[in-house]
């Protein structure tokens, strides 16, 4: 199993959501709004010297379908990349509760 991390500005959260939906993955937890400064979207700290903000959520799926996702959001962050921020990650799940 993996934990997917996701983070990606705050308008991407829909098509995020889309993505997770046609993947059949129901269960994630999410951070509706958060800041921070990436390399490519720069930077957002939801104020107005920096306005925008991201939103971040991770989910835990087996290794098949995290790979799945990953493949999905780099697509989309090939597509929108250089207009905005989408970053994601996978790390090991070792145990969950039963």
């Amino acid at each position: 199993m993996k934990m997917v991390w996701m983070m990606h500005d705050i308008v991407l959260t829909d098509e995020i959501q889309d993505m997770l939906d046609e993947l059949g993955i129901i269960e994630l937890s999410r951070w509706k709004r958060m800041t921070g400064r990436g390399p490519k979207s720069g930077t957002r700290m939801d104020n107005h010297v920096w306005p925008g903000a991201n939103s971040g959520a991770f989910v835990v799926v087996d290794d098949e379908v995290a790979a799945r996702l990953m493949g999905r959001l780099q697509m989309l962050r090939d597509e929108v990349g250089g207009k905005t921020g989408v970053w994601a990650f996978t790390t090991p799940v070792l145990d969950t509760l039963k």
